[in-house]
């Protein structure tokens, strides 16, 4: 019974029933005599040796480690430039934190250098550190100097083990780090770090050799041994100077991106086995001096590999449910995926992107701008607001017009959940929520002055739209919003004051949205309609200016940040590449049709992914068309051609507004007038 319960007590290992395996290297049976007389020094060689790194952390820190998570130390300690790919959620910054506490402890004088694209990311792995700290009783009495333990600056923050540190710093521009020298760089979230500020500022701390003078005579010993023609593979093996290490960790991207081609040149790497004509390729050229194949390392980790309750296994089955295949395949298959295969593709979204690496040019003007929670004077603005549903978002996307292009300047979702924890907290005064939502469109017109606001005339469309023009509604200095002024279609509420640029979009209309998609694609297609600048530093900052914490950031939050808006831009470029097109039919009756993939839910209905950001921009963008070209507008109806050529026709040969057709009507000398 104790035999089964301990087979039972140890299957989280894997490895099957315990009291079978043949173990080689059981150090307890192959002691020295020094070992039985010295089980303390015994004890200390085994804690260093990196063959029983799970045992030392449960030792030394309290930490019970999967043998995974052993083998992946492991790698990291015996490899010059491993490369660390996983699922969200596997504990990558934790492992790589620890990782640093185990190399600083054994290792004394590592200086350990952790990178990340903002100040933000790097300082997840110290905090991880931090904790490490303050549950280890052990540690913190082996290294009891005044100086030891964890120290938090404006720029950096430090974590000093004896003669060893681990200093984690934000990366930003380069220049504050630029001179920094270290053994070990661990550049966190690589997808997010600049490939440019990487090779020329980060890959140069460890330029130096870690421990230069023993590695000269290292090097010189094995020069003349080779001349003296005793050198052989096994003494290659036992020559392991002390190098220096660059560690490449994150979640997988779009292959186009380049953390893919990092993790491609990787790969052509450790395929090659050390084959002269594979590396020159590689290299285009000759190959480095002492370059070994062999200090190359891929760690890859997908969700499908983690032992089974690891993770929360119910929130990556949401996850497989509610995202893209794309998206999950990245951040949940560890997998580098080529590009989005939807009707906007993931590259095409990507080069209407404004930012100074690959600058987007219209006529000599080079454009970069970010994402703002105000707009500016003299600009012209448009919206488009998909209103939700019971379950949907109520989304809005604010463009800045310029003459030859737009820009995605603002984007801003709630939901009826995030109403009510608006109620309990007492930011809201308003117990409707179309009421809500319209006070919110009032509040942004303030910030981002409208020329034309565009909202879906579907679901609480005509909710709020009865709310934007309710004057129970007002406060002190605001205006009815009204519906525009079409001549063709007039309505009661033409005649009334206010601002009449409210124009309700059939969404559902199929010629409407055929237009729509199309111009979407196009507009991206010619670069005139872009998205603002988007990195890991500039979140970064602006996190750090809200005193928000990373894993504190949501789209849930109550208050309305720059940050919560760079996010909600990067969940709607997430949420075009899911749009496919499809046809509701087959013959002359087939009608274009764009949706979300269908998926299928936790309670095994069927759904499809939300799209309510995406319905915002198609609106919005077809509203800032409108404004740039009038005359996308409807045509007016024409009867006729001159009244020279259809003296027999009778009636009005024109329709139009009054101040047009009281005129033309009456004259000759108009073939054919159309709105302008």
């Amino acid at each position: 019974m104790a035999k089964e319960k301990t087979t039972f007590d140890d299957a989280w290992l894997g490895l099957g029933d315990l009291s079978q395996l043949d173990i080689d290297h059981n150090p307890m049976i192959h002691r020295t005599k020094d070992d039985i007389e010295r089980p303390d020094a015994h004890l200390m060689r085994l804690i260093r040796d990196p063959l029983y790194l799970g045992s030392t952390c449960k030792i030394l820190f309290n930490i019970q480690l999967h043998p995974i998570q052993v083998a992946i130390l492991q790698e990291f300690w015996t490899r010059p430039f491993p490369m660390f790919v996983a699922s969200r959620g596997f504990g990558k910054s934790f492992l790589m934190s620890l990782y640093c506490i185990l190399k600083c402890t054994f290792v004394p004088g590592t200086k350990i250098v952790v990178v990340g694209a903002a100040f933000r990311q790097s300082k997840i792995l110290f905090e991880y550190m931090e904790t490490i700290w303050r549950n280890s009783p052990i540690l913190r009495s082996i290294f009891s100097g005044n100086e030891d333990g964890p120290r938090r600056d404006v720029d950096r923050c430090t974590l000093r083990l004896g003669d060893s540190w681990t200093i984690a710093v934000p990366m930003g521009d380069g220049s504050k780090i630029r001179g920094l020298r270290a053994h070990i760089i661990i550049a966190d979230e690589f997808a997010s770090i600049s490939p440019d500020i990487y090779e020329t500022v980060v890959a140069g701390f460890a330029a130096v050799s870690a421990t230069p003078i023993e590695n000269v005579k290292e090097q010189a010993k094995k020069q003349a041994m080779i001349e003296a023609g005793v050198w052989n593979e096994s003494l290659e093996e036992l020559s392991t100077p002390k190098s220096n290490q660059a560690i490449i960790s994150g979640t997988a991207d779009y292959g186009f991106k380049h953390f893919a081609q990092y993790w491609n040149r990787y790969k052509r790497i450790i395929r090659s086995q050390g084959d002269m004509q594979k590396l020159e390729e590689i290299f285009k050229g000759e190959v480095p001096e002492n370059f070994n194949w062999k200090d190359y390392s891929i760690i890859r980790v997908p969700y499908e590999l983690i032992p089974k309750g690891f993770m929360d296994d119910k929130q990556v089955a949401r996850a497989k449910a509610t995202i893209h295949t794309g998206i999950y395949n990245m951040e949940y298959a560890a997998c580098f995926v080529n590009d989005s295969d939807g009707f906007f593709k993931r590259t095409l979204i990507e080069s209407c992107v404004a930012n100074e690496t690959n600058p987007i040019m219209i006529g000599e003007q080079k454009i970069v701008f970010d994402a703002v929670n105000k707009g500016k004077p003299n600009r012209q603005y448009v919206y488009g607001i998909d209103p939700a549903s019971e379950k949907d978002n109520f989304s809005i996307v604010v463009l800045e017009v310029h003459p030859d292009h737009s820009r995605i300047v603002y984007v801003w979702t709630t939901n009826r959940v995030n109403f009510k924890d608006r109620q309990k907290t007492g930011t809201v005064k308003e117990h409707d929520f179309y009421n809500f939502c319209a006070r919110k469109i009032r509040d942004l017109m303030k910030v981002f002055p409208p020329v034309l606001i565009g909202l879906d005339a579907q679901g609480g469309g005509i909710a709020i739209e009865e709310a934007l023009h309710d004057p129970s509604n007002l406060q002190e200095g605001e205006n009815l919003i009204l519906p525009v002024i079409n001549p063709d279609k007039q309505k009661d509420t033409d005649g009334q004051a206010g601002l009449h640029i409210l124009d309700m979009v059939q969404f559902a209309k199929a010629d409407w949205t055929a237009q729509a998609n199309h111009g979407l694609r196009k507009d991206f297609e010619d670069k005139v309609l872009l998205f603002p600048r988007f990195d890991n530093l500039t979140l970064g900052i602006e996190l750090e200016k809200e005193g928000k914490n990373v894993l504190e950031s949501s789209l849930d939050n109550l208050y309305d940040n720059v940050s919560d808006c760079i996010l909600e831009i990067e969940e709607l470029k997430n949420e075009l590449t899911t749009i496919v097109m499809s046809q509701t039919s087959t013959g002359p009756n087939a009608r274009d049709r764009w949706d979300t993939p269908e998926v299928k839910l936790q309670n095994g209905k069927k759904g499809r992914l939300r799209k309510d950001r995406y319905s915002s921009l198609l609106i919005a963008n077809m509203m800032a068309r409108q404004v740039k070209s009038p005359d996308l507008r409807p045509n007016f109806d024409m009867i006729g051609g001159n009244l020279r050529d259809v003296p027999k026709q009778k009636g009005d040969m024109y329709k139009g507004p009054e101040w047009f057709t009281s005129a033309v009507n009456q004259d000759d000398i108009y073939l054919g007038v159309y709105r302008q």
